[in-house]
């Protein structure tokens, strides 16, 4: 068997979207766009599939109508290494998007992000419970801004109280 690829279905936006979502993620790129024309019930609709990588992960993505639409249920989780990583992808994705909470955005397209620290992983499985407790009290706690990586980082030592 081959690798998993995830397909993301859009309205009618796909190549744009992709053009986005590849500009902003390191090491992406489209792999392949197949457009097959006169497919509707009519022979007047035209379908659009990406083919694209996402740091060298494979996606599809297809215009397929408003017959779906994106939720909360499918998120894409994109750890950042830096404050800077952080603030950069996340101010991308506010412009047309919706801010949420611990973390999340939707982006103007409608899909569901989660801008992480990518120390986070390591810091929720910590051994020390309360170290745990404080990192998700912190994120928990996160209405509609970005991850401060000082902020979680003084939570999870017991620091002084963060400013987020």
């Amino acid at each position: 068997m081959k690798t998993i690829v995830p397909n993301l279905w859009f309205d009618d936006n796909a190549e744009e979207a992709i053009a986005f979502y590849v500009s902003l993620v390191d090491n992406s790129r489209v792999t392949r766009t197949t457009k097959l024309e006169n497919v509707g019930p009519e022979g007047d609709d035209t379908v659009t599939y990406v083919e694209f990588e996402l740091n060298g992960q494979p996606y599809g993505a297809i215009n397929g109508g408003p017959q779906f639409t994106f939720n909360e249920a499918l998120s894409l989780e994109l750890p950042c290494e830096t404050q800077d990583e952080i603030d950069r992808v996340w101010a991308a994705l506010s412009e047309g998007g919706e801010p949420g909470p611990c973390g999340w955005i939707k982006d103007r397209y409608g899909l569901s992000w989660q801008v992480t620290p990518a120390a986070l992983g390591d810091m929720l499985t910590d051994p020390d419970a309360d170290k745990v407790r404080r990192a998700t009290a912190y994120f928990m706690g996160l209405d509609g801004v970005p991850f401060d990586l000082a902020d979680l980082e003084a939570a999870f030592e017991g620091a002084a109280q963060q400013t987020t």
